[in-house]
């Protein structure tokens, strides 16, 4: 049966490590609503830093880095194509080569948070084994099995969305009329307006994501 795991993981030359370092704060994730091949080529992320020129020159120096550049605009955050050196130590794909694919993957207390759906447990087990081979400090944070048509229920809020969701609530943003604007939230968020308005509209859209049922008209699949 498929199984969900939520892992964190961190290394020295993991993906974006020295930024990582720099920038324990941003909000960085993989874009997975574009293509990524995660053996060869690009890779892509979104990130919330609110001085994207500082950003950028993190990204140079980056030792994982061997070219990057802004492709576009995700959700009022910029996106940038990233490429790794040979030497930039990837769990994607091994995930991909044991069957399995990463349904979110962001920056989180020096590392990167996963979550990805493999076809079983022994499935996870080869990934961690690759894992430790390579020196990998490796947590499995959650672990549950799905049948296919519950897959649909796995989505689940980051933490940060969560934060901007119930803060947002709190201060009366979804109150009509408004008892407060997208601005005064961002600023108890002690975040930029960009960020706070994509993660609430992520964190909305991973609630609806959560409870297809509720929702019969939309395709949420």
């Amino acid at each position: 049966m498929t199984v969900i795991a939520k892992v964190h993981f961190s290394h020295p030359d993991m993906a974006l490590a020295d930024v990582i370092r720099a920038l324990p704060d941003a909000d960085i994730r993989v874009l997975q609503d574009v293509s990524t091949d995660p053996v060869h080529g690009q890779h892509f992320f979104t990130t919330d830093a609110d001085d994207p020129a500082a950003f950028e020159a993190y990204l140079a120096a980056d030792h994982t880095v061997t070219a990057h550049r802004q492709v576009a605009d995700y959700e009022n955050q910029p996106v940038y194509s990233v490429e790794f050196t040979a030497d930039t130590l990837l769990l994607g794909p091994a995930v991909v080569e044991h069957g399995g694919f990463a349904l979110e993957a962001f920056q989180h207390e020096g590392g990167w948070v996963e979550r990805w759906q493999l076809p079983d447990r022994g499935s996870l087990q080869s990934v961690w084994e690759v894992a430790d081979d390579r020196s990998f400090e490796f947590d499995i944070l959650e672990l549950y099995r799905v049948s296919f048509d519950e897959r649909s229920a796995s989505t689940r809020l980051t933490d940060k969305q969560q934060a901007a969701l119930a803060t947002a609530y709190e201060m009366g943003y979804f109150e009509h009329p408004q008892e407060t604007d997208l601005a005064a939230v961002a600023d108890a968020l002690d975040i930029s307006t960009s960020a706070a308005s994509g993660r609430i509209r992520r964190g909305i859209s991973s609630l609806i994501e959560s409870f297809p049922e509720r929702f019969p008209d939309l395709d949420v699949s």
